[in-house]
């Protein structure tokens, strides 16, 4: 199977190339905006193995949650690479994304969202206790299970997803004709307006 994943949902985005079993990720360290620059890199690390967009049996996106318009970058090009090639598409949430490499254990996942609020969602051996949820870091955090890893950018462990997590989930699920963003709160704009 050969999927093409994307993670633009934080502020360095990482393109990820799953080859029957094998990850192949590269990481997007540029001061242009994920707009301009996922694509490219993901066209470069295709070359690199001889293949094309076309060659690719699904595509995969982080649907979030994450930054507004980084979510709907990634999205957007996974359901447009999808549709032109007739392909599947597949989404994976951030915080599973961040809780993958830690399956075997209780994992808990934090999305930093500023001022004390984040995304967070608890894990245990691939199990979902808590699922993506918006909350304050603080409160979330208060009653957690011990021992409990804690991962994300609302952790002092500060790990970012990553598209080759998003890869690995990917090949263990079945597409879809589109995939939808997720988010867990109103934008600020929303909100503003709302006000």
């Amino acid at each position: 199977m050969k999927i093409l994943a994307f993670e633009t949902t934080d502020t360095v985005a990482s393109v990820a190339l799953y080859l029957d079993g094998a990850v192949f990720e590269s990481v997007i360290d540029t001061n242009r905006r994920h707009a301009e620059s996922v694509l490219p890199a993901a066209e470069s690390l295709l070359a690199a193995h001889g293949l094309c967009t076309a060659d690719m049996d699904a595509f995969a996106a982080d649907a979030g949650p994450g930054s507004f318009t980084g979510v709907r970058i990634g999205v957007c090009m996974a359901n447009a690479l999808g549709a032109a090639h007739n392909k599947p598409v597949i989404a994976v949430d951030a915080l599973e994304t961040l809780a993958n490499p830690y399956a075997n254990e209780t994992v808990c996942a934090l999305i930093d969202a500023r001022n004390g609020n984040g995304y967070g969602a608890l894990y245990r051996k691939g199990e979902t206790l808590v699922a993506p949820c918006a909350c304050v870091i603080a409160d979330f955090t208060a009653n957690l299970p011990r021992p409990c890893r804690m991962v994300g950018t609302g952790t002092n462990d500060r790990k970012m997803p990553s598209a080759a997590d998003v890869a690995k989930l990917a090949a263990r699920r079945e597409g879809e004709r589109e995939i939808a963003p997720m988010y867990l709160k109103l934008s600020q704009a929303e909100r503003m307006w709302n006000a």
